[in-house]
Protein backbone atom coordinates (compact mmCIF):
# COMPACT_ATOMS: atom_id res chain seq x y z
CA UNK A 1 0.00 0.00 0.00
CA UNK A 2 1.24 3.26 -0.81
CA UNK A 3 2.24 6.05 2.00
CA UNK A 4 0.16 9.20 0.77
CA UNK A 5 0.87 13.25 3.03
CA UNK A 6 -2.13 15.30 2.22
CA UNK A 7 -0.37 17.70 4.81
CA UNK A 8 -2.59 20.29 6.99
CA UNK A 9 -3.24 23.91 6.51
CA UNK A 10 -3.21 25.36 9.76
CA UNK A 11 -0.49 26.65 12.42
CA UNK A 12 1.77 29.23 11.65
CA UNK A 13 4.79 27.32 13.40
CA UNK A 14 5.14 24.29 12.19
CA UNK A 15 7.27 21.46 14.53
CA UNK A 16 8.80 18.55 12.41
CA UNK A 17 6.87 14.96 13.06
CA UNK A 18 8.06 11.81 12.42
CA UNK A 19 6.89 9.67 9.10
CA UNK A 20 5.50 6.19 9.29
CA UNK A 21 7.55 3.49 10.31
CA UNK A 22 7.50 2.75 6.34
CA UNK A 23 9.02 5.89 5.31
CA UNK A 24 11.47 5.47 8.15
CA UNK A 25 12.24 2.28 6.49
CA UNK A 26 12.55 3.91 3.06
CA UNK A 27 14.74 7.05 4.07
CA UNK A 28 17.14 3.96 5.89
CA UNK A 29 17.36 1.91 2.26
CA UNK A 30 18.04 5.41 0.09
CA UNK A 31 21.17 6.30 2.72
CA UNK A 32 22.42 2.54 1.79
CA UNK A 33 22.26 3.55 -2.44
CA UNK A 34 24.91 4.84 -3.73
CA UNK A 35 23.58 7.30 -6.14
CA UNK A 36 21.90 9.36 -3.10
CA UNK A 37 25.01 10.22 -2.43
CA UNK A 38 25.88 11.01 -6.11
CA UNK A 39 22.60 12.77 -6.61
CA UNK A 40 23.60 15.04 -3.42
CA UNK A 41 27.36 15.67 -4.85
CA UNK A 42 26.21 16.22 -7.99
CA UNK A 43 23.74 19.15 -6.94
CA UNK A 44 26.40 20.21 -4.11
CA UNK A 45 28.82 20.48 -6.63
CA UNK A 46 26.47 23.28 -8.68
CA UNK A 47 25.30 25.42 -6.12
CA UNK A 48 26.57 28.82 -6.25
CA UNK A 49 26.77 29.29 -2.11
CA UNK A 50 28.75 25.85 -1.72
CA UNK A 51 30.89 27.02 -4.52
CA UNK A 52 31.72 30.50 -2.80
CA UNK A 53 33.05 28.68 0.34
CA UNK A 54 34.83 25.91 -1.52
CA UNK A 55 33.49 23.17 0.72
CA UNK A 56 34.00 19.57 -0.84
CA UNK A 57 30.92 17.56 -0.90
CA UNK A 58 30.35 15.91 2.44
CA UNK A 59 28.92 12.48 3.38
CA UNK A 60 25.26 11.71 4.08
CA UNK A 61 25.17 10.13 7.33
CA UNK A 62 22.00 9.89 9.07
CA UNK A 63 18.81 10.02 7.93
CA UNK A 64 15.14 10.65 9.01
CA UNK A 65 11.88 10.70 7.77
CA UNK A 66 9.89 13.89 8.85
CA UNK A 67 6.93 16.32 7.86
CA UNK A 68 8.93 19.41 8.25
CA UNK A 69 7.61 23.31 7.68
CA UNK A 70 7.28 23.53 3.97
CA UNK A 71 9.39 26.64 4.34
CA UNK A 72 12.22 24.46 5.26
CA UNK A 73 12.18 22.64 1.79
CA UNK A 74 12.27 26.23 0.17
CA UNK A 75 14.75 27.52 2.14
CA UNK A 76 17.25 26.69 -0.96
CA UNK A 77 16.71 29.20 -4.03
CA UNK A 78 13.91 30.92 -1.68
CA UNK A 79 14.77 33.94 -3.91
CA UNK A 80 12.61 32.07 -6.64
CA UNK A 81 9.91 30.83 -4.91
CA UNK A 82 7.37 33.85 -6.09
CA UNK A 83 8.26 32.95 -9.39
CA UNK A 84 7.15 28.94 -9.50
CA UNK A 85 4.13 30.11 -7.44
CA UNK A 86 2.95 32.84 -10.14
CA UNK A 87 2.77 30.10 -13.13
CA UNK A 88 0.74 27.72 -10.87
CA UNK A 89 -1.45 30.76 -9.95
CA UNK A 90 -1.26 32.38 -13.68
CA UNK A 91 -4.31 31.93 -16.14
CA UNK A 92 -3.30 29.11 -18.78
CA UNK A 93 -3.52 32.13 -21.14
CA UNK A 94 -0.75 34.16 -19.40
CA UNK A 95 1.59 31.33 -18.83
CA UNK A 96 4.07 32.04 -21.04
CA UNK A 97 4.32 35.87 -19.82
CA UNK A 98 5.04 34.83 -16.50
CA UNK A 99 8.71 34.81 -14.56
CA UNK A 100 8.91 30.87 -14.66
CA UNK A 101 8.92 30.75 -18.11
CA UNK A 102 10.67 34.07 -19.22
CA UNK A 103 13.54 34.47 -16.49
CA UNK A 104 13.90 30.82 -14.88
CA UNK A 105 13.38 28.51 -17.67
CA UNK A 106 14.25 31.06 -21.06
CA UNK A 107 17.13 33.28 -19.64
CA UNK A 108 18.63 31.55 -16.60
CA UNK A 109 18.38 27.47 -18.27
CA UNK A 110 18.47 28.53 -22.06
CA UNK A 111 15.73 26.43 -22.47
CA UNK A 112 13.54 26.73 -25.89
CA UNK A 113 9.99 28.51 -25.28
CA UNK A 114 8.61 25.14 -27.07
CA UNK A 115 10.58 23.42 -23.74
CA UNK A 116 9.82 26.18 -20.93
CA UNK A 117 5.95 25.79 -22.04
CA UNK A 118 5.76 21.75 -21.74
CA UNK A 119 7.90 22.57 -18.12
CA UNK A 120 4.91 25.05 -17.29
CA UNK A 121 2.62 22.45 -18.30
CA UNK A 122 3.89 19.78 -16.86
CA UNK A 123 4.28 21.92 -13.60
CA UNK A 124 1.04 22.83 -13.28
CA UNK A 125 -0.33 19.10 -13.92
CA UNK A 126 1.73 18.19 -10.53
CA UNK A 127 -0.09 21.06 -8.76
CA UNK A 128 -2.88 19.61 -9.58
CA UNK A 129 -2.08 15.87 -8.61
CA UNK A 130 -1.07 16.82 -5.64
CA UNK A 131 -4.16 18.63 -5.43
CA UNK A 132 -5.99 15.73 -5.62
CA UNK A 133 -3.77 12.78 -4.61
CA UNK A 134 -1.65 14.43 -1.88
CA UNK A 135 2.55 14.23 -1.69
CA UNK A 136 3.53 10.30 -2.51
CA UNK A 137 7.42 10.93 -2.58
CA UNK A 138 8.98 13.26 0.31
CA UNK A 139 12.01 15.78 -0.91
CA UNK A 140 15.04 15.16 -0.08
CA UNK A 141 17.04 17.77 2.43
CA UNK A 142 20.24 18.01 4.04
CA UNK A 143 20.59 20.17 7.12
CA UNK A 144 23.64 21.86 6.23
CA UNK A 145 23.23 23.81 9.39
CA UNK A 146 27.21 23.91 10.63
CA UNK A 147 28.33 24.76 6.94
CA UNK A 148 27.52 28.49 6.87
CA UNK A 149 25.25 28.66 4.03
CA UNK A 150 22.70 30.78 3.20
CA UNK A 151 20.62 28.79 3.94
CA UNK A 152 20.11 25.21 7.00
CA UNK A 153 18.39 22.92 4.34
CA UNK A 154 19.99 21.80 1.34
CA UNK A 155 17.51 20.59 -1.09
CA UNK A 156 18.58 18.02 -3.60
CA UNK A 157 15.05 16.26 -4.78
CA UNK A 158 11.71 17.61 -4.55
CA UNK A 159 11.91 21.71 -5.23
CA UNK A 160 8.46 21.63 -7.62
CA UNK A 161 6.30 19.32 -4.87
CA UNK A 162 7.69 21.90 -2.14
CA UNK A 163 6.79 24.90 -4.55
CA UNK A 164 3.55 22.88 -5.14
CA UNK A 165 2.94 22.14 -1.25
CA UNK A 166 3.44 26.03 -0.72
CA UNK A 167 1.16 26.86 -3.59
CA UNK A 168 -1.84 24.36 -1.94
CA UNK A 169 -1.47 26.03 1.50
CA UNK A 170 0.23 22.94 2.90
CA UNK A 171 1.88 23.89 6.30
CA UNK A 172 4.27 20.78 6.34
CA UNK A 173 5.89 18.10 3.48
CA UNK A 174 7.00 14.82 4.05
CA UNK A 175 10.88 14.86 3.81
CA UNK A 176 13.82 12.72 4.34
CA UNK A 177 16.40 15.01 6.30
CA UNK A 178 19.97 14.02 5.74
CA UNK A 179 22.65 14.43 8.45
CA UNK A 180 26.17 15.04 6.99
CA UNK A 181 29.80 14.83 8.49
CA UNK A 182 31.02 18.25 10.14
CA UNK A 183 32.73 20.65 7.84
CA UNK A 184 36.12 20.61 7.71
CA UNK A 185 38.11 22.98 10.76
CA UNK A 186 38.04 26.52 8.70
CA UNK A 187 42.05 27.94 7.81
Amino acid sequence: MSQVFHGNTYGADVAPQRLSALFQLRALLLLLRPETQEEFERDWNSAVAVRAKGYAPPRLVRVRALAVPTAWALDKNSEETEEYVEVLQAEESRVEQTRYVQEIQLRKHGRSLESAMHRARTFRELAGRLEREGIRRPVYLVDVGAYGLPYRMFRFDGHHRAICAKFLGLERVPAYVFEVSPPPPMP
